[in-house]
């Protein structure tokens, strides 16, 4: 029973809310998303109202994908090298057009999930766990995305820009440690 929770921390109201719940504690992730809001905000109006859609269909995608593979892909270094690459990217003020970060948008989200759903596989709640931790990541981006979107662009250009170089500081200590300790 133990090997079977070991992706998804029970919160002792279901499956659905431990799904809400993953996205929180599994850091990667939940950089990823941020990164990704803040990397669509710098790039514009366009991709920020096109996220909240495209980011949770993408995951829950790669997520019903990962569901059916037989064994657990644990990317963990790859990942949180995506993460740092994507936080640095943010960090840099890079303005992507809508037609290059969309796309890298979905390949991303469908790689997280298909990673995600893999880990969630053969656990008797998987399916409700990746449907609530797809709501939080609608909630979060839809959040994000607006809080992003005042009409201070110098204030709003430069917490992006500070955001996304904590973002890859953590994850280049996380990339830092998991060299230092492989699983």
């Amino acid at each position: 029973m133990i090997a079977l929770l070991a992706h998804l921390t029970p919160t002792g109201f279901g499956p659905w809310t431990d799904g809400m719940a993953r996205l929180f504690l599994e850091p990667t992730e939940l950089l990823l998303v941020i990164a990704l809001v803040l990397l669509a905000a710098q790039s514009g109006r366009p991709c920020t109202n096109r996220l909240p859609l495209l980011l949770p269909l993408a995951w829950l995608l790669g997520g019903l994908i990962g569901l059916h593979l037989s064994e657990e892909l644990l990317q963990s270094l790859a990942c949180t090298a995506v993460v740092a690459a994507t936080g640095l990217l943010v960090a840099l003020g890079v303005r992507l057009r809508a037609q290059v970060l969309l796309p890298s948008v979905v390949l991303l989200a469908s790689g997280f999930g298909l990673v995600a759903g893999s880990a969630l596989e053969g656990h008797p709640g998987a399916l409700a766990a990746l449907l609530g931790e797809t709501v939080a990541i609608a909630a979060l981006t839809t959040l994000l995305g607006q809080l992003l979107a005042p009409s201070h662009p110098r204030w709003r250009a430069i917490a992006i820009r500070v955001g996304g170089s904590w973002i890859t500081a953590a994850s280049m200590l996380m990339v830092g440690w998991l060299v230092r300790h492989p699983r």
